[in-house]
Formats: structure tokens, sequence, C-alpha cells
């Protein structure tokens, strides 16, 4: 299968797939090789891409299907992210040089203070990985932005750069997931699109190999959930940000984001084919209520419902001009509340045994009135993590670190009343790991 534009349509090309749903073209078959010019002008009309089936074409585009059968779309690109990204350009507003030090400080000495747990040997891991993976987290984030910036300006991008930074992060996820998981939070700032981009991108891998997958399939996941919005981008800034129900046409606008994103990937040499089709799928629901093209279940493929799953999710733990942040419990709650419409039951199963009800960095109320942040889950008694306190009972900064450890008997009354979203009680995320 190979995604084209509807530009590069020829006589003889087999077309699995439309962009748009099936019924808004004037076609009795729903698959077919393309035999008049009218047909290509019908696709043109409703489209901007289809899915197309080298194997199945006729004529001169099967025979270059069997010449070489995985093509480069373009020439290899000349511009390269690399060392701009190696120079730390970003897009986002530079934090001051006073807070930047204070930052600094304060994680050092939290990271200390997991380092001379002397009863734990995962809060010392845990240590020794965030130090290990934050440069490689940070050069990600930089290249991730830069490559927006290049899209946006009709560039090509260093994919196998970004290709380097997604397995190495990977890398990361296999040694310890939990070190992932606190710089997310630890990282977040207020840009949601680069932020959303980075959590998307790394729970997806980390729901892939959950599930079992490894090597190229979970850098497929990564790259995707990298770059999978940023048609986002073309869209009026005035309606990312309405607060109000959206009209049909404005819905219609939201949804065209998923082409604009497949407009702005297309021309990329290198960038695999799979991510194309995740991309072109993410907003698919099992039970055919999304969108482009309203695909059910097994045919939006296992890849693009990790993507949707994973996406829905993450946009809930954010706040929008249309509602608060939940909690982690909350979000989980909703969504599989959905299971077996929205999202497949099983898959679903999985990114709750995979997650956690209550992940190491997130925030936490016990029903004491305490508030602290989760810094190791027990995986036999899942609702009783090791938690440290960051709030007293009367919500005032505690003076100083104080772990409990919910599986001990001397805290067998204490309960984790709910979780709670970042910025509960006026707690930044930076705030909740350091202290």
């Amino acid at each position: 299968m190979e995604i084209v534009s509807v530009s590069d349509l020829k006589l003889g090309m087999f077309v699995a797939e439309p962009d748009c749903p099936w019924l808004e073209l004037p076609f009795a078959l729903q698959g077919f090789v393309i035999s008049r010019v009218e047909e290509i002008e019908a696709f043109r009309s409703k489209c901007r891409f289809v899915v197309i089936d080298r194997t199945l074409s006729v004529g001169d585009v099967y025979a270059e299907a069997k010449r070489e059968r995985d093509p480069p779309r373009r020439a290899a690109p000349t511009p390269s992210v690399t060392t701009v990204a190696r120079e730390k350009k970003v897009l986002r507003r530079p934090l001051p040089t006073v807070e930047i030090a204070e930052l600094r400080t304060r994680r050092q000495r939290f990271l200390n203070f997991l380092h001379d747990l002397d009863d734990n040997d995962h809060a010392r891991e845990l240590a020794r990985e965030l130090v290990t993976v934050e440069p490689t987290f940070d050069e990600l984030s930089g290249a991730l932005q830069q490559t927006v910036e290049t899209l946006e300006e009709g560039g090509s991008v260093d994919v196998g750069y970004v290709r380097e930074g997604l397995r190495e992060v990977l890398g990361s996820l296999e040694r310890n997931a939990d070190a992932l998981t606190w710089l997310l939070q630890l990282k977040r700032m207020d840009d949601y699109s680069f932020d959303h981009a980075m959590e998307v991108s790394v729970n997806m891998m980390r729901l892939g190999s959950h599930i079992g997958w490894r090597k190229k399939y979970l850098l497929n996941l990564g790259f995707a959930g990298l770059l999978q919005d940023v048609g986002k981008t073309r869209l009026p800034p005035e309606l990312l940000a309405k607060t109000e129900a959206l009209t049909a046409a404005e819905r219609e606008t939201v949804h065209s984001h998923v082409a604009n994103s497949l407009e702005l990937l297309y021309e990329q040499s290198g960038l695999p084919t799979e991510v194309m089709v995740i991309v072109s799928r993410h907003h698919e629901r099992w039970d055919g209520s999304g969108y482009p093209r309203g695909l059910r279940s097994d045919d939006i493929g296992l890849a693009s419902e990790i993507a949707g799953l994973v996406d829905s999710f993450c946009a809930m733990l954010k706040d929008k001009p249309y509602r608060l942040a939940l909690g982690h419990q909350e979000a989980l709650e909703e969504l599989y509340a959905l299971r077996g419409t929205q999202f497949n039951t099983v898959l679903m199963e999985q990114f709750v045994q995979c997650i956690g009800l209550y992940p190491v960095g997130g925030l936490v109320e016990l029903d004491s009135g305490e508030v602290g942040v989760v810094i190791q889950q027990n995986q036999v008694q899942r609702s009783r993590p090791r938690v440290l306190l960051t709030l007293d009972a009367d919500k005032e900064p505690v003076r100083i670190y104080t772990v409990i450890d919910l599986r001990e008997a001397a805290h067998a009354d204490r309960r984790i009343a709910r979780s709670l979203p970042s910025n509960a009680y006026g707690l930044s995320s930076r705030d909740n790991y350091l202290g």
C-alpha cells in the first residue's frame, strides 16, 4: 500500500482507499482500477490523498512496482534540521535566566533526594535514568519544534535525525519507563502542541512495547505520535481557542487538519508509509464515528487505534479552552466507558494495565487531605503506591520531603481519594517534582 496525492493519480492505478468517505464519490465500487480520466477528476474534486495498491494496478504502474518495490517519494532533502536542533534553536518562549537557574537547583535537589533513599533501589535507578535521558529528551524536543517550523515553510527535514532521537528515547523506555513519564511532567511548559506531541509519542511507544511490539514498529508509532497533528498549524488560531460549540462548518475545518498533516508530510523523503497511514487514521473510531473516512473496527489498523486512544487520553490531561484538565484516573474512567464503542475493548484493557491507575509522576490526594506525587507503583496492589508528600492536609507546602509507602502496615488506614490534574491546588508540574 502507498499513499499518494490525488495530483499524482494515473490511469491503471488501483485505488484502495480515499481520504474521504466513499459515499461522497460517484462510484458503485469501493476499490478499483482507474480506467478513465473522469475518475481521476472525481477523486481530485473530493480528496487530497488516496491509498493505492501497486500490486493490483495495471500497465506502467504495475511495471514500476516490479522494478522497485519501495520507491522513494522524493529526492533526499538538502536542508537539515540536525545543525539547528543541536544549536538548541526552539520556538517556545525562553525562560528567564533566573528561573532556569532556580529550576536546575531544585531539580538537582530532588535528584539528590531520590539517590539518597538508601532503602529503595527503584528511586536510585530512577534518578540515574532521569540524568541520562534528559539531554536526549531536550534534543528530540528541539528537533520536533524545528521540524514543525520547517514543514510550515515548505522545506525538507532530516527524518533520520528525528528517528535517531526516537531510538534513544525508546532505549530509555526499555531501561526505565518511569523516568520518561516523570520527565514528560517535568518538562511540561505552556505550549500545548509540542508538549502534547512529545507525550503522545512516548506513550504510543510505551503501549506498543507493552503489547509486544519491537524495533521499527515502535519507532513508527513514535514518529506518528510526534507528527500526526502537525496539520493543525494551518488552522485559524481563533478556531482552536474557541470555547463555544463548533458549527458544522467549523467542525469540518478542524477535521481538515488530517489532510493538512498528510500534505505537509507527503514531500518528506524517508518517512515510512506506515507513519503516513497512522497519521491518516488516528481520528477514526472503532464504531465508525470517527473521521475523515468513518472506518470501523479492524479496518482502522492496530497502530492507528493506538494513536487514537493515546491521543485522546493525553488531550484529556491538559486544559483546553472549553474544558479543564482531568486527573489521570478520571480520564481513564471516561475512556474506559467508551470501550466497545469508540475504542477497541481489548486494546483499552491493555492500555489501563500499561499506564496504571496511579502512574509515577502523577499527583494524588489522600483521604487525609494531603497531596503527593507517586514515586513508585505497586505492581501487586496498584491502589497503594509509594507517595512523596508535597502539601499537608491544609494544602500548605511541606517543609521536608516525606515519603509514605501505602503498602506498609503503618499506613494501612490511609487511602488515595482521587488522582489530580498536574495544576491542582495551584501546583505547577515543576513544583510537583522539585519541592
